[in-house]
Formats: C-alpha cells, sequence, structure tokens
C-alpha cells in the first residue's frame, strides 16, 4: 500500500457543517436530534421550543464564541450557576440550538427555567451512560446526512443507500460504505464502476488485496488516499463511534471528483456514524447488519458467503428460508394498506427469531419477512417456523402465517424460493385459519396464485362458459359457484362435496346439472371441466363473481 497524502477528520465534537453543504436538501431541527435515540436526551426547560434549527455541535469555551445555531455542550461535571448564566447568554446571542448538561449536575439554587426563558435557549441534559462523544456524533451524523439529502432522523437500513447515493453524486465516484469487518452495508455506484468495485459489491464484502489495506489505513482517524495495485486510488476514512471504528467508506474517485474530497469523504463517514451507535448497546443492531445482507441476498445485490460468514456458519452450509406475513383482513400496528407486514416491526420478528435460534437473519421486503436459519433435519424447519410464528404473533401485534422452504444451498436458491414463498403466504393470508406450511405442498396453489395476478393483465383468460353465472347478480350466482369449488376440492365426488356444504346429495347434484345446463358446460369432458376448475379458483382468489 502506498499512502499518498492523509488529511486530518474532523474532531469527535465539530463546530458545524462546511461550506459546501450550504444550502443541502435537508434541515435538521433540534427534535429530530432528540427523537433520534430514545432516553439519550431530556428536555430541562424547553424555553421557546424544541423546533430550532440545528447546524453543528461545540464544547463550549468562554474563551471562544459559538457558532451560529449550535449545540452548546457543558461538559464540566460540577457547573457554577454563574457559569450557566454565562453560557446562557452566549447561547442567546449566537442563537443557539440549545445548552447541553449532565444529567443530575445542575446547581440546586439555579433557577433554570427562569434562566432559559430569558435567554430563549432550550436546555437538554444527557442520561447516566451517553457519552459526549456520542451526543457529538449523533448530532454530527444528522447534519452531514442532511446535507447529502438522507431522509429522517438517522442514516439506518435503506437511509445507507440514501447516504451512498448522495455522496457518489457529490463525489462522482463510487461509494462502498462496510462495517468493522469490511462487509459491504451499502454502495452506490454512479457511472465510476472498475473490476475491484464491482467484486467487492457482488461479494458483500472487500477482496483479500483490498482488506489488507484498508486495515492499515483505516487504523487510525484519518482520511487517507491509497493506491491498490492494478485498480487505481481509492479515498479512505474510518467511520468512528469514539474511539471505534465501527466501519469503513470506501470512494472510487471519477474523472470529475472534486479537490475537496476528502473533507467531503470525512463527511460521509460522520454522517454514517449514527447508524453504528446502537452497536454499542448490544444484539438488537447486529440484526440491521444481517437484515441488510439477507436484503442483499435476496434482491441480488449481496451473496450468502457473505451473510452465512457474518452469522458465524460454514460456507457450505445448508439453509431454510422461511416467509411470514400477516393473517386475515385485520387492520393492526403490523400490518399496511397493502395487508403486509411493515418494516418497523423487523426488529420484533428478529429478536424472536434470533432467541429461537442465534445464527438466524430476518429481513422485511416487499411487506413479507424473510428469515434464513440453518436447515437441520433432525430439528425439522417447520418446527422451528410454528413456533416462531407463534411467538412472533403477540409482540408484532397481528396473527401470522408462514411457510417453509426446502433445503438451500446457493444464493440462487434462496432467490427462486424467496419469490414463491411471497406467493404463499398470499395464499395462507386468505384461508380461514393463520397457520404453517410446506412449500412443497402449497406449490400447485402459488401456481393458482401466479395465474390469477397474469388474468389482471389479461381478463379474457376468464370469460367463456361462467359468463353467464357472472352477469347474475342474484344469489344463485354465488351459490352455483361454492357449488363448483366444493366439487373441485372434494376430487369431483358430489357425495363428499355435498357432505361438506351441509346438503342432500340429490339437491348437490341437481346444482350440477343447472350449471351444466345454464353454462353450457359437459362435466364429464376432460378439458372442459380442467379449464372450468381453473376458471372457478381464478375467481375465487380474485374475491368471487
Amino acid at each position: 500500500m502506498t499512502v499518498v497524502d492523509n488529511v486530518a477528520s474532523e474532531p469527535a465534537v465539530a463546530e458545524g457543517p462546511p461550506p459546501y453543504l450550504a444550502g443541502a436538501k435537508g434541515s435538521v431541527r433540534l427534535r429530530q436530534l432528540i427523537g433520534a435515540r430514545r432516553g439519550w436526551l431530556m428536555v430541562v426547560a424547553p424555553a421557546t421550543g424544541i423546533d430550532r434549527p440545528l447546524a453543528g455541535v461545540t464544547i463550549w469555551d468562554p474563551a471562544r464564541a459559538p457558532g451560529r445555531h449550535q449545540l452548546l455542550l457543558v461538559v464540566s461535571s460540577h457547573p457554577t450557576g454563574d457559569e450557566l448564566a454565562e453560557v446562557l447568554a452566549e447561547a442567546s446571542a449566537a442563537e443557539s440550538a440549545a445548552v447541553v448538561v449532565r444529567s443530575g449536575c445542575l446547581p440546586r439554587e439555579f433557577d433554570v427555567e427562569l434562566a432559559a426563558g430569558r435567554a430563549g435557549a432550550p436546555v437538554l441534559a444527557v442520561a447516566d451512560g451517553v457519552s459526549w462523544e456520542e451526543i457529538g456524533a449523533l448530532a454530527r451524523s444528522l447534519v452531514s446526512a442532511a446535507g447529502f439529502g438522507v431522509r429522517g432522523a438517522t442514516p439506518t437500513a435503506s437511509g445507507l443507500y440514501e447516504l451512498a447515493e448522495g455522496a457518489a453524486l457529490a463525489l462522482d465516484g463510487a461509494v462502498v460504505l462496510t462495517d468493522a469487518g469490511l462487509r459491504v452495508l451499502a454502495f452506490a455506484c454512479g457511472d465510476t464502476v472498475d473490476d475491484l468495485t464491482s467484486e467487492t459489491i457482488l461479494a458483500r464484502r472487500a477482496p483479500k488485496v483490498l482488506r489488507e489495506r484498508l486495515v492499515l489505513a483505516g487504523s487510525g482517524r484519518n482520511v487517507s488516499r491509497i493506491e491498490v495495485a492494478g485498480a487505481g486510488p481509492r479515498l479512505v476514512a474510518p467511520i468512528l463511534v469514539g474511539d471505534l471504528v465501527a466501519g469503513h467508506v470506501v470512494v472510487t474517485p471519477g474523472p470529475d471528483t472534486p479537490d475537496c474530497a476528502p473533507r467531503v469523504v470525512g463527511e460521509v463517514a460522520a454522517a454514517a456514524a449514527a447508524w453504528f451507535l446502537d452497536e454499542q448497546a448490544g444484539p438488537d443492531d447486529e440484526d440491521l447488519v444481517r437484515a441488510e445482507l439477507l436484503r442483499g441476498l435476496l434482491t441480488g445485490r449481496g451473496s450468502l458467503e457473505a451473510l452465512t460468514e457474518r452469522l458465524g456458519r460454514p460456507a457450505a452450509a445448508r439453509w431454510c428460508l422461511i416467509s411470514l406475513g400477516a393473517h386475515g383482513d385485520g387492520e393492526t400496528r403490523a400490518t399496511s394498506p397493502a395487508r403486509g407486514l411493515t418494516p418497523d416491526v423487523e426488529r420484533l420478528l428478529a429478536r424472536c427469531a434470533r432467541m429461537l435460534d442465534p445464527s438466524a437473519a430476518t429481513a422485511v421486503l416487499d411487506t413479507v419477512a424473510y428469515v434464513l436459519v440453518p436447515h437441520s433435519p433432525a430439528a425439522g424447519p417447520s418446527v422451528f417456523a410454528e413456533r416462531l410464528r407463534q411467538r412472533a404473533a403477540t409482540p408484532v401485534g397481528a396473527p401470522l402465517v408462514a411457510c417453509v422452504s426446502q433445503a438451500l444451498a446457493t444464493g440462487d436458491d434462496a432467490r427462486a424460493e424467496c419469490r414463491l414463498l411471497k406467493q404463499a403466504v398470499a395464499v395462507l393470508a386468505a384461508r380461514p385459519s393463520a397457520v404453517t406450511a410446506d412449500l412443497s405442498g402449497l406449490r400447485p396453489h402459488v401456481v393458482i396464485a401466479e395465474l390469477a395476478g397474469l388474468a389482471t393483465e389479461y381478463p379474457g383468460l376468464l370469460n367463456g362458459a361462467l359468463d353467464v353465472l357472472r352477469r347474475d347478480e342474484s344469489p344463485r350466482s354465488a351459490e352455483y359457484l361454492d357449488t363448483l369449488l366444493s366439487w373441485f376440492d372434494a376430487g369431483c365426488d358430489a357425495t363428499r362435496a355435498a357432505a361438506a356444504l351441509r346438503v342432500h346429495r340429490n339437491t348437490f347434484r341437481y346444482r350440477l346439472q343447472r350449471i351444466e345446463q345454464l353454462c353450457g358446460v359437459d362435466l364429464d369432458d376432460a378439458v372442459q371441466r380442467f379449464t372450468l376448475e381453473l376458471q372457478v379458483r381464478l375467481l375465487v382468489l380474485r374475491g368471487g363473481w
């Protein structure tokens, strides 16, 4: 590795956004900072409100006036009343976003609400266990992320892709965001994609030739420019959470990459830091990394090898994919208008899955949840899926259905099963009760469901003998539909079908004869019978006549 130059990164607490972020799409407010991490900040004195602009964060220094709209951190463990009065006066003059103190450190004799009201500056308290470095990293991350057009309070999950895309536009280059193990979490390429970048994205991990250089380049707090033999230069920045290197930003410069690129790369790293802050809290945030890798696998942007390595399993292991969806038509907090699971239940499902199997990975994709677990013929994947379905229903707030794939060995297997599992969930969701089923037994029903979707584009598939009944708005048409469906479900056995409908066998046979007469069909003809059954089942899936 050749280090061409190094640019010192900003300190954990910086004074504000760099000039190139002026006029950026995002506009950060104090309320976003307060809501970004629950329990980190408490409003002690709201003063004029918490919807104030936030442009940066700085440690209060009596010898230096703060910049405009800054978050002023009073890091002293025992500030006096006079010191706090001075801080609030400075905050008032600078139109600061807020003054932040350590929880429990306010002097008893100091009337903070009165002083804050006079100064017009809110006062916040940092909870015990939250460091000043974390507050600084979070505030700076919000400001930097807004500069790259990231929506929402923090760049998490899909927001990481938004951050990468915004950075790629600003840098005119390919941008890859990784975790500490150099596994790819998000990327954006633009027009700059060389072979090494392509290999990194497809494998979902930096190749060995790049890993060795990134470890050395990203070991400090600097933005580095490195030369990779046969691949050209890279700009590398560590994503820092305090003194911990939580990940990396890797940029392949393009022909029009600006001279200020090192500074921009540093801002990208600062913006990404908020995504890693919660990793200090425990295993819940490991689920976010696993979810991104599983989403990448199922959408064709990632590999099974990268995910299995993260899960600590051998590359040759066999896996099982389970799909879960909301059952029935009930409106719950877990379901969207399309009656599918919403992304906010991903963590709940991931926690339940991980408690049952520590090697599970969970992701919500297109309103369906997918859980990848090691395949264990002895334990039985259906048993795992049923336990997960029942256990997750309570925290998710909705009855669930689940479908289990066959054993999977490759990423292509997983992607092929994913499409079928999504259809299977739709089939199960329409059934009277919530159940767990194997995909192997549902495949014929999945085929019918796919044909029903095709009939939406080609409604002529439903035209024919049933047209007479479809135009009949009387209750008789629904009765005849039930008659045909029961007959087909019973394998064309009139006695069994009559018992299922609780009518006399002769009554049932009379209905069949009337259907033949009205529709002009011969139910003894195999082709006519097959066509009629197919149309009946398609109509049922589409909601009836």
